[in-house]
């Protein structure tokens, strides 16, 4: 039996939240700081900003 799409939905967030607590707890055990994580995320989000933008030139 296939999940509805709104509990799937549901599942996707869970197991999203559930990789970045994992990911989270890992950084801050290899002793990154707050801020450091801070900063890994912002090159993450540019990291895939360029890879969307990138996918919109090729479109064209």
């Amino acid at each position: 039996m296939n999940p509805s799409p709104a509990n799937r939905e549901e599942l996707f967030q869970n197991r999203n939240r559930s990789v970045a607590r994992a990911f989270y707890r890992q950084l801050r055990s290899e002793g990154f700081t707050h801020q450091q994580i801070i900063e890994l995320s912002t090159t993450l989000l540019d990291f895939v900003t360029e890879d969307l933008r990138d996918r919109v030139e090729s479109s064209k």
